[in-house]
């Protein structure tokens, strides 16, 4: 047996090995990734749903009391087209409010509107956190924060 054969054998082997190497672990990814990635995903209990209920439709006909609507990242109110809840109010601006859920938590904007956002009776400026049960007006319409815990 030659040089040349001894070290074509050598690389054929070192060859053979990093295969299996490289096909070691990527079976070994790919068994990760159906169980999960390794790690053990324990349900959050702090995972709520919220929606706002419609109280009052007040001069809106495109609101029916009672309805509720779910809440998931963000939720724009006005007149204009393209908002998620278009109202038909006289007293309701083009971009009235936006409604924000953030790490469980709910915030109230007033994007400028001319008669402003009232959450329970109170005038918002800006922003303002809210909770479950809250109260909001804008125009005649009232909204009711709600929530429901996920077990």
């Amino acid at each position: 047996m030659g040089f040349s054969e001894l070290m074509t054998f050598v690389f054929g082997v070192i060859f053979i090995i990093i295969l299996y190497f490289i096909i070691y672990y990527a079976l070994k990814i790919m068994y990760k990734d159906v169980k999960g990635g390794g790690r053990r995903r324990r349900p959050s209990s702090a995972v709520r749903n919220f929606g706002i209920e419609v109280l009052s439709a007040g001069d809106n006909s495109s609101l029916e009391e009672g309805s509720v609507l779910l809440l998931n990242d963000s939720l724009t109110i006005g007149r204009k087209e393209g908002n998620t809840i278009r109202l038909t109010d006289q007293y309701v601006s083009g971009s009235h409010a936006k409604i924000i859920v953030r790490n469980n938590e709910i915030e109230v904007e007033d994007l400028n509107s001319t008669n402003g956002v009232f959450v329970n009776d109170g005038k918002v400026k800006g922003r303002c956190k809210i909770k479950a049960n809250d109260k909001i007006r804008i125009g005649s319409a009232t909204f009711k924060v709600i929530r429901a815990d996920k077990k």
